[in-house]
């Protein structure tokens, strides 16, 4: 248990740093004096890798949480490596891809020619995507520490290769220079890894053969030798199976998380659509529209050790879900109530004056947290029951897209936002009522009702004063 503890923590922290270096940026481009289109083409470059990620590597993340405790641990381990380098492989390929249909990609997105320096940051998430999937090898590892060292140093990498270039004057694109030249620094870090856990693997294999003869189990010096090679002649044989089986778990898992991205990224596309790419309204909007702090750090960090314990033991995993999400309800719900109230004293002071436009979407977009903390899909993943993502996904895009046209003629950019809340929420409450449907688990049996009730309450409550 404490050390199931200790990787959630860790876990939370790795994803904090990588949101908090986020958020600092954020926090920091207007008091460098950088201009609020400037702002906004960061903003943009953000967006367009969030679309080409998001999904994908959601998919694969959540199929590779469940299925490697199914497995050995020495041809998890293998698997692990694949899994890497597989990702750094499809990821090069996305992005040369992408690279060279810039021009349409751009123009779709409504915007322009794209930001100055977008090749260097395509550079930089051709190392951030192995790198998340990295993290999550580390925690089914049980290497806490170094999760928590690896996702420290990318972070802070993050954030002094795009503000110390900026803060000396430089100009955008040689910040973004900067953070590709960082990025190829994390790749070689990334390899090191590979090479010294594959040369580890090895020499363990060694190690338990020489171990055997020792003690007299073996017959012959070329049983020995088989034997060392055992593991790695297995490995060979069945791990295209897990391959295999890794990418039917997650394809609907991938469609799903997809239409989920499309539901977030048509808001920032449907803004630059409906004001006509001005990129000053862009970064208003993206300011505003920003989820709780680290909110995202604080759920899948506890997600990615609930997620194996429901696959493994589904009644021990549904009430370590509800434990842990009455948790996340105490932390998460009073985060968002005391910013939606104390934001009209601390918002300026921390955005400037520059984006004060932003506030009341931002006091609305908390109503996210709402939908955050439901979780039917853990369950429905960790049981086997993905076919339907997809259709569940299309619907809240249907949603969404259907509110967003109706009410932004009327409220504007907020309307979007509330758009947004709606269709996420009427998501989530689908996915409950199904996996009821399917498996008769109630959503008590992994929701403390009265909590999370209570707080939507006193949410609803705190916004009717300062809206």
């Amino acid at each position: 248990m404490l050390n199931a503890k200790n990787l959630i923590r860790a876990g939370q922290f790795a994803q904090a740093a990588r949101q908090g270096a986020i958020i600092v940026v954020a926090l920091a481009l207007p008091r460098l004096g950088i201009g609020r289109e400037v702002i906004g083409e960061w903003e943009s470059l953000l967006y367009v890798g969030y679309i080409l990620g998001f999904g994908w590597l959601t998919g694969l993340l959540q199929a590779y949480l469940v299925q490697v405790r199914t497995i050995r641990p020495a041809e998890a381990a293998a698997f692990s490596r694949i899994a890497i380098i597989g990702v750094g492989l499809f990821s090069a390929i996305l992005l040369a891809v992408a690279a060279g249909l810039h021009r349409p990609l751009f123009s779709f997105l409504s915007m322009g020619d794209g930001p100055p320096g977008w090749w260097y940051f395509f550079l930089f998430l051709m190392t951030q995507w192995p790198g998340l999937f990295f993290e999550q090898v580390l925690t089914i590892r049980g290497k806490p520490l170094a999760l928590v060292l690896f996702g420290g140093f990318s972070a802070l990498g993050f954030t002094l290769s795009l503000l110390v270039p900026l803060y000396y004057g430089a100009g955008f694109a040689d910040a973004m220079f900067v953070l590709a030249t960082f990025a190829g620094v994390k790749g070689l870090v990334l390899g090191a890894w590979l090479v010294y856990d594959r040369w580890k693997s090895v020499g363990d294999d060694v190690a338990s053969a020489t171990f055997s003869l020792s003690l007299g189990t073996t017959g012959s010096s070329a049983e020995t030798t088989s034997n060392a090679s055992s593991s790695s002649n297995a490995s060979t044989t069945v791990l295209p199976n897990y391959i295999t089986t890794l990418l039917k778990t997650a394809w609907p898992l991938i469609l799903y998380a997809s239409v989920g991205a499309l539901v977030t990224a048509f808001d920032p596309w449907f803004v630059n659509y409906w004001y006509a790419g001005d990129e000053g309204i862009f970064a208003t909007f993206r300011y505003g529209a920003r989820e709780l702090p680290l909110l995202a750090a604080i759920t899948n960090g506890a997600m990615v050790v609930v997620l194996p314990r429901l696959t493994e033991a589904p009644a021990a995993g549904l009430d370590l879900l509800k434990e842990t999400s009455r948790r996340l309800f105490h932390w998460v719900f009073g985060g968002a109530i005391l910013l939606m109230a104390t934001s009209g004293w601390w918002w300026t002071v921390v955005f400037t004056d520059l984006f004060a436009e932003s506030l009341p979407l931002f006091q609305a977009y908390l109503f996210v947290v709402v939908s955050r903390l439901l979780f039917p899909v853990p369950v429905l993943t960790a049981l086997g029951y993905t076919r339907l993502l997809l259709f569940f996904g299309l619907l809240e895009l249907i949603i969404n897209v259907v509110l967003s046209i109706l009410l932004v003629p009327t409220f504007g950019l907020i309307g979007i936002i509330w758009a947004t809340v709606i269709a996420y929420l009427v998501d989530k409450i689908c996915l409950m009522a199904y996996l009821k449907y399917r498996t008769g688990i109630t959503p008590d049996r992994y929701t403390d009702w009265k909590w999370f009730l209570g707080y939507v309450a006193a949410m609803l409550a705190v916004y009717s004063v300062v809206a």
